[in-house]
């Protein structure tokens, strides 16, 4: 192969590898955007393209449109609206027609495995999928397995998987002994076996790229995996050859079944693939586009309702004593805080709440004493910039060592090959009580790892240190970040509470998807710990005030957590600041149970319905944290469909429904636009990602979600879930996440639209400027709206293309 080939070559399989999204491990579980490779081309022809190639599926089916027309939830006005807008017929009988009949199936691309499999006989292309699988559990594991498997650093994954499968035992019982030999004579170098299998494939040129993506797909769950380690490897300047590694290994094992198969599989495989070929990918498009128009129609119809309640002008001003609050409250801008804003606002007329994103601004990473390593507290976006340590009193940090290690001791003991089957019998009646707390929910929930082994009064004597290299320079400059960020320049309350969040739950291997996204899949503690310290920090205020900031002397700033399951509110430290107002402290904390009690009243409705007495559903959400069968402990980000960066007062007051992620932005208060940038290209591009992994989770659960949690089981320790006892690593959100069975969907499937104050000029910039944003809202995966400060809402089109709806 000449030069000029190879590197034509290598470039296919570079763009094949970055059409994968990257998932993150369990212990730091972040919703991911399932397209982001695919973020460079417009949404229609990726939804033919991936329909058309892995047959997955990337807009729901036009009956479950028809059905809600049919149900008055959607109307032929919209869609014909949705339909010149992509320049579509607006023929009303046309779409009428369209919507009677049932969809026709593309043809795609077959893999040989599929080919292979015979009517009786076990599955050749389950079993590649599984075997590959097998070797990447173990090869990858985290402390989960026993017996770690034996890795050469020499080798690298592919290296590794040839010496594996080898000696691998199943290939006999599937009749694929004959590989073997062809194995032994294959370089274990995975680029040299990729050239061999690309060669001996011979897929034409023009169907190629589509082919390895198919193969790459066939194991997508590995393959974000591996996405994941090249994403962390590339955001330290580095880099990583395990996902090429991986499309080795399956170009590879279909190149050893392509010399394997019978004449007749050979030749029906190249028939079909030339047929694809040869197949009008413009009928798959024009489908695609149609579908697009019904998904446009839906979310038209949503605007409206969220148009209807942003406000024109304010309630009532406020002027003199009252412009400046008692308590200023700032949540995180996640979708649930929106319930708990509201009335907590309504239930103290006196206090402001602020949404911001849950890092509060400070860009860190975190270790704890005793860790190896830190842990990121920052958007998986971004690279954290300060490091911040543990600090406590050593003997509590001992103890807590003790306590986990007793712990390890004691599941090492239940699980290891000598004791697990004696187990039982050994335990006997003393494991009773455990098994009945268990059962009726009377212990704990599983802890966090910054609880676990601590007491309350031990959790409570540990702070988050920032480190001594920080100038005070630096620290006022961070300080001065967090406000602006904050929006507050002027009129900073007494009390400012920084509430960061997270969720209580047991038995859960996805509990850090209901924890802070914008905190890396953590809970919030670390960064409000860190903020309110740094803020209430004497030299940190005394430099403020030295720069113009006009901070009250007695204003103390508290880090407080937000339970999402519970709608608990913990105010976390600084309770004995000497500048602690207890009379307003008093107060907000009654208001504080106040709105716990009408959120979770709120929340119940889509849980149990039936439940509406107060104290019932607040023990009946204690209960769900604590019940290791629970499923369902709460809905999460489910229903998620605006992103809102305005005034508190646009919306203040309004039921937005937990549907929304609210980001206060006042563009007076930001007159160089720094805040805007950092809304647009940081919290908004997070909240994408969250809206687009409960998208796909829904229009194709099977390739995009991760089926049903009942039958999930960890693998790896913290790598992620497997469906059952075998097959491909499972992505994204399960079942149980997105339905019931009572009431349906729980997540509607649309778009995200940010509505956002400010001048188009600028968002327009800010938007071309920013090559990822650009293409995200070029290519229709995200929608941007302006509020005009009249109150009008203007609809991106195009650069200087802005439109009222």
């Amino acid at each position: 192969m000449s030069a000029g080939n190879a590197a034509s070559t290598e470039q296919v399989f570079d763009r094949v590898t970055r059409r994968i999204a990257p998932v993150w491990p369990l212990d730091s579980f972040v919703a991911v955007n399932p397209y982001w490779g695919f973020a460079d081309r417009p949404f229609a022809e990726v939804a033919a393209q991936l329909q058309g190639t892995a047959g997955e599926r990337v807009i729901m089916d036009r009956r479950w449109y028809a059905d809600l027309v049919q149900k008055g939830k959607l109307t032929l006005p919209d869609i014909l609206k949705a339909a010149e807008s992509l320049d579509l017929s607006t023929n009303e009988e046309e779409w009428r027609d369209y919507l009677r009949t049932s969809p026709e199936s593309p043809m795609r691309l077959p893999t040989l495995p599929e080919l292979m499999d015979r009517h009786g006989h076990a599955s050749i292309a389950q079993y590649v999928v599984e075997q590959i699988s097998r070797f990447l559990a173990a090869y990858y594991d985290r402390g989960q397995s026993l017996w770690s498997y034996p890795k050469d650093p020499k080798l690298g994954l592919f290296g590794s998987w040839r010496q594996y499968t080898i000696v691998d035992r199943s290939l006999g019982p599937m009749g694929l002994k004959a590989i073997r030999p062809q194995l032994l004579a294959l370089s274990p170098d995975g680029a040299e076996a990729r050239r061999w299998a690309q060669q001996t494939l011979a897929i034409p040129k023009v169907a190629e790229e589509a082919y390895f993506l198919v193969l790459l797909k066939s194991v997508g769950g590995w393959a974000s995996w591996c996405r994941y380690l090249l994403w962390q490897a590339e955001m330290q300047g580095g880099s990583h050859q395990d996902l090429v590694d991986l499309l080795a290994i399956r170009m590879v094992w279909e190149t050893l079944l392509h010399q394997t198969a019978r004449p007749k599989v050979l030749e029906r495989w190249q028939q079909q693939i030339q047929g694809w070929i040869r197949a009008d990918k413009s009928a798959d498009l024009e489908e695609s586009r149609r579908g697009e128009a019904l998904l446009c129609a839906s979310e038209i119809a949503y605007r409206r309702q969220v148009a209807s309640v942003i406000r024109r002008q304010p309630a009532r001003p406020k002027t003199g004593v009252e412009a400046t609050p008692l308590v200023q409250a700032a949540f995180c801008i996640d979708v649930r805080s929106e319930v708990f804003r509201r009335h907590l606002e309504g239930v103290m007329p006196t206090l402001d709440t602020i949404g911001f994103a849950g890092f509060f601004g400070v860009l860190l990473d975190y270790r704890r004493q005793g860790d190896f390593a830190p842990r990121t507290q920052t958007p998986v976006l971004l690279n954290p910039g300060v490091h911040v340590e543990e600090q406590g009193p050593g003997p509590i940090i001992q103890r807590r060592f003790r306590r986990l290690r007793r712990s390890a001791e004691w599941k090492h003991f239940k699980l290891s090959a000598a004791s697990c089957f004696s187990f039982v019998e050994t335990a006997g009646l003393s494991y009773i009580g455990r098994l009945l707390a268990d059962t009726l929910g009377w212990h704990r929930p599983s802890l966090p790892p910054d609880e676990a082994g601590l007491s309350a009064a031990e959790r409570a004597s540990l702070q988050c240190v920032l480190p001594a290299s920080l100038s005070l320079q630096e620290r006022v400059s961070m300080a001065e970040f967090i406000l602006t960020g904050l929006g507050l320049n002027r009129g900073v309350a007494p009390v400012v509470l920084l509430i960061g969040h997270g969720s209580s739950t047991t038995n859960n291997p996805h509990r850090a998807g209901l924890d802070c996204g914008a905190c890396a899949g953590q809970t919030g503690e670390v960064n409000a710990k860190a903020a309110a310290s740094l803020l209430n920090d004497p030299r940190v205020r005394e430099g403020l005030v030295a720069k113009g900031w006009n901070l009250d002397p007695n204003c103390c700033f508290l880090p407080a957590l937000h339970d999402t399951t519970t709608d608990r509110v913990e105010i976390l430290g600084g309770l004995d600041e000497p500048r602690l107002n207890i009379e307003i402290l008093t107060e907000l904390r009654v208001a504080l149970e106040k709105a716990a009690n009408l959120t979770r009243l709120e929340r119940m409705l889509r849980l149990e319905p039936d439940l509406q007495d107060s104290q019932v559903v607040a023990r009946n959400m204690g209960f769900r944290a604590r019940d290791w069968s629970q499923v369902r402990p709460e809905w999460a980000l489910a229903g998620n469909a605006a992103f809102i960066a305005a005034p508190r007062w646009r919306t203040r007051e309004m039921n937005l429904a937990g549907r929304a992620f609210l980001h206060d932005y006042d563009v007076g208060k930001d007159p160089d636009f720094a805040v805007l940038t950092l809304i647009m290209t940081a919290p908004l591009v997070v909240a994408n990602w969250i809206n687009l992994q409960y998208y796909g989770s829904i229009v194709d659960n099977q390739r995009q979600g991760c089926g049903n949690k009942v039958l999930h089981n960890v693998v790896g320790g913290t790598i992620g879930v497997l469906e059952g006892n075998g097959g491909d690593l499972r992505i994204g959100l399960s079942e149980q996440s997105l339905r019931d069975s009572n009431s349906g969907l729980q997540h509607e499937p649309l778009r995200l639209s940010a509505f956002i104050e400010a001048p188009k000029e600028q968002m327009d910039e800010i938007i071309e400027g920013n090559e990822t944003l650009r293409q995200l809202v070029d290519n229709r995966w995200i929608c941007i709206l302006q509020i005009s400060p009249e109150g009008t809402i203007y609809q991106r089109q195009a650069v200087g293309q802005w439109n009222p709806i």
